[in-house]
């Protein structure tokens, strides 16, 4: 219901017919709407599920995570079996020693939200072992999330489906798994979480033969170009 609806189902019965008064309400209620509209804009959209643009940059100025991702894209070039996101010969030029290899980008809306929400569960955790293993289950979108202890302040990450070679150099420029000060994530890997090798008493595991290793990524490795 719009205002001019609403100021018209407000009238007594004996005023619904003049035309005087509809004349009035028709010439104040686009105003009047359009204040309504700015109020609830005010009120609905400036959430990180409806926000949009500017509302949500001023989130990500809250929450410490603007929208512009460095070193997250890879620039096409000549490369060779393994190397990201690089073709055969003829297809695309070869890389000048000192030329970067990776570019920044800037988040859409709709991949802005994630992220937003990744900083903010960041920020208000008290960094429990499940809270981490919570998060990497919202940023990797799965539901199989395994985190082991390797001791001296480090764990090992094990993400329960395939990536794609740009949501590897995400995970690797943002950096918003939940962790205490002082300890680091060591490694990450990914796998089908239905086609995986592994040894007895894994869960998800095949035999020799039956199923691939899991993959490992590390910041080392992508800055090289490289994901064994």
């Amino acid at each position: 219901m719009n205002r001019y609806e609403s100021m018209m189902n407000h009238l007594l019965v004996q005023f619904s017919n003049t035309k005087v008064l509809q004349a009035i309400f028709c010439a104040i209620s686009d105003e009047l709407q359009l204040l309504d509209d700015t109020f609830n804009n005010l009120k609905e959209k400036r959430w990180i599920d409806t926000g949009e643009g500017a509302q949500l940059d001023g989130i990500g100025e809250i929450v410490d995570r603007n929208r512009l991702i460095n070193n997250a894209i890879t620039i096409n070039f000549f490369g060779f079996e393994n190397q990201i996101n690089t073709t055969g010969f003829n297809q695309a030029r070869f890389r000048e020693y000192s030329e970067p290899y990776l570019s920044s980008t800037s988040l859409s809306d709709e991949e802005y939200r994630l992220i937003l929400w990744a900083k903010v569960n960041k920020n208000n955790s008290l960094c429990y072992m499940n809270d981490t293993i919570k998060s990497i289950q919202f940023i990797f979108k799965t539901d199989i999330a395994i985190v082991q202890d390797i001791y001296n302040a480090k764990f090992i990450v094990g993400i329960g489906r395939k990536l794609t070679k740009n949501e590897i150099l995400f995970a690797n420029a943002l950096d918003l798994i939940v962790r205490p000060a002082g300890v680091s994530c060591q490694s990450m890997t990914h796998f089908d979480k239905d086609n995986v090798f592994g040894f007895y008493n894994q869960k998800f595991a095949k035999g020799f033969g039956q199923a691939p290793l899991s993959e490992i990524f590390s910041n080392n490795l992508i800055k090289k170009g490289y994901v064994v």
